[in-house]
């Protein structure tokens, strides 16, 4: 598969700003979000349909596909950066008009919900995104100095990263006896899981797998880390990388696993790297989907550019 790769932003790019899952939360949280990219010297256009709500969606599905659509239409505009995660994202699949963004090609962002877009992008379109912070959710509040760095280098510089390892704060817990190298795709575990059985799944095969999650109980975890497995979905993956899964815990006096040991019964026989920094954390460090990515004991490196000139 060709991997479409966006042109890099600069300075006095149109962004534009859409709602593909569940409503906005807090208005000021947004306005304070979209001042931080002003204030970096970027114009910003919001979504005719961002502010819309039909139950925990933030409008109709067609509605909410159409902003995503007519944004990437758009010429003047750069990039387009999600409101929030939430749900709702996989409502919209059938109404983004895939034709058309291959031809566009430009940089996404989001994270959490957004990986039904994320993969379906990547699926239908072959293009690159970015698992990165969302303007009411993240953008609203002082960013973490080095997701920040690592999040702005990635979309100015057509100029490969190399080894992030040092962005990263914790340790990396890591079974890897050798390195691996590999397309890095993945997102939130619950939504990749839904996508199984559709048309928007991509093929794992050779690829580098990151996985997250949230609020999710030990067992729901183990079902869809298995639900992966029995799907054939896990069987020629390079690597699976982890990353946060820390509030993925089983209420106090009940029976259960822990997260170790669901690892090691479901993932045995597949390199695993724990403990990334990747996520609903304040570190979680931006993942560009669909670059090559080299991983070893010591290293996590991004070994081409995600974005061209």
């Amino acid at each position: 598969m060709k991997i479409l790769k966006p042109k890099l932003l600069k300075k006095g790019d149109l962004l534009g700003v859409v709602a593909p899952g569940s409503p906005i939360k807090n208005e000021k949280d947004l306005n304070r979000g979209i001042s931080y990219l002003e204030k970096l010297g970027y114009r910003v256009v919001i979504g005719k349909h961002v502010f819309n709500r039909y139950g925990y969606f933030a409008g109709r599905d067609v509605d909410r596909a159409n902003d995503l659509n007519n944004f990437f239409s758009d010429k003047n505009i750069k990039a387009i950066f999600t409101v929030r995660g939430g749900y709702g994202s996989s409502r919209i699949l059938p109404y983004i008009n895939y034709d058309m963004i291959k031809k566009n090609p430009k940089i996404f962002v989001g994270y959490s919900d957004i990986t039904a877009i994320q993969l379906a992008l990547f699926k239908k379109c072959g293009l690159l995104t970015f698992a990165g912070p969302m303007i009411e959710m993240d953008l609203s509040e002082k960013i973490d100095p080095n997701v920040e760095e690592l999040f702005w280098r990635l979309l100015t510089s057509s100029s490969p990263i190399g080894n992030i390892i040092n962005y990263h704060k914790g340790k990396i817990k890591c079974s890897l006896n050798k390195k691996v190298i590999g397309k890095i795709i993945g997102g939130n575990l619950s939504i990749i899981t839904s996508l199984i059985g559709t048309q928007y799944l991509p093929d794992f095969k050779d690829k580098i797998l990151i996985l997250e999650d949230l609020d999710e109980r030990p067992y729901r975890i183990d079902r869809m880390l298995n639900q992966l497995k029995l799907s054939s979905n896990l069987k020629n993956v390079k690597c699976v990388v982890l990353g946060d899964f820390s509030s993925c815990k089983e209420k106090k006096n009940v029976p259960s696993l822990e997260l170790d040991e669901i690892i090691s019964d479901v993932l045995k026989n597949i390199p695993v790297v724990q403990d990334f920094e990747f996520g609903h954390i304040k570190t979680s460090l931006p993942i560009p989907y669909g670059i090559n990515v080299e991983i070893s004991k010591n290293s996590f490196c991004f070994f081409e550019s995600a974005v061209i000139p």
